[in-house]
């Protein structure tokens, strides 16, 4: 039992010891809440809004899968991308807007996530909306409330329709997660300039600059040695701020104009990436786009 129950009870003995004849259990407990009650709508901007009445019992997890996604369906360990919106339940405060922002990157892990919201996205299937309401931990010695909690399930790879391939580029192929295969021809002239293709055509959010854009990529020599790449569990999606020049040269020019969910190939002489390693060939995958100024 969580202290929230355990203080409730304790407070509705204290009281039904005052008074004569039976105890009236609606006046000390109040009644508990239910998800089937809690409205969900969107604001100007596209982020979540929740309607709930206050003052109810919140005592047990409770999911329910507001829009089926028909992606590929989530399976303990894997890397995952969530966009959530979150509120106490007991006076409606913010916890959590990744809405405004860019979305968040996990393990489907219960010891990262909490074992509630685990099995809460434990199967489902990417493109999935859920809503969840997580009570007050038993444990409880910061009076954490009890939450509701709108979340997306994003893809972590592109997502859009097939484009034409280059043959002056580079081939690509991806696994069923969308980590890249990347094999360079041997006959392959190395880039003057930045040079962009795209593999994948998004139909998303346009990238401009100043936007925060979220991506996976890998990056390899010339010769086709890999040098970096985000697509391993243990690491995190990119975030490139669009023309500030805190990332390579490269890979800023070629998100420019991009769309989300596309797939991009990107051939880039040494002076656009790194001096000291030679031309260079990146495959980004754009995640997530979030713009500033508009928000």
């Amino acid at each position: 039992m969580r202290r929230l129950v355990a203080l409730a009870l304790a407070a509705g003995l204290a009281l039904t010891g005052c008074v004569s004849g039976p105890p009236d259990a609606s006046a000390s407990v109040s009644p508990s809440g239910d998800i089937s009650t809690i409205t969900v709508g969107i604001d100007d901007s596209g982020t979540p809004t929740l309607d709930f009445e206050r003052g109810l019992n919140w005592e047990t997890t409770q999911t329910e899968v507001m829009l089926e996604g028909d992606g590929e369906r989530l399976q303990d360990g894997q890397p995952l991308l969530l966009d959530m919106y979150g509120e106490s339940l007991e006076d409606g405060s913010r916890v959590t807007n990744s809405y405004q922002g860019l979305a968040r990157s996990f393990l489907l892990a219960p010891e990262l996530l909490g074992e509630d919201l685990y099995e809460a996205l434990l199967d489902v299937r990417v493109g999935t909306r859920v809503l969840h309401v997580s009570p007050a931990p038993e444990d409880n010695p910061d009076s954490e409330p009890p939450i509701v909690l709108v979340i997306d399930v994003l893809p972590m790879h592109a997502v859009g329709a097939e484009a034409e391939p280059r043959e002056d580029f580079p081939t690509v192929r991806r696994a069923a997660d969308g980590a890249p295969t990347v094999t360079i021809p041997e006959d392959l002239e190395p880039p003057a300039d930045v040079q962009v293709a795209t593999l994948v055509q998004g139909t998303g959010q346009q990238v401009r600059e100043g936007d925060l854009v979220l991506v996976n990529y890998t990056m390899l020599s010339w010769d086709g040695t890999e040098l970096d790449s985000s697509w391993p569990e243990e690491i995190a999606p990119l975030t490139v701020e669009v023309g500030s020049g805190e990332s390579i040269e490269a890979i800023e020019v070629g998100l420019l104009d991009q769309t989300l969910g596309s797939q991009i190939v990107i051939l880039s002489p040494a002076t656009s990436a790194y001096p000291d390693q030679g031309p260079v060939v990146l495959v980004v995958d754009i995640l997530d786009v979030f713009s500033p100024e508009v928000s």
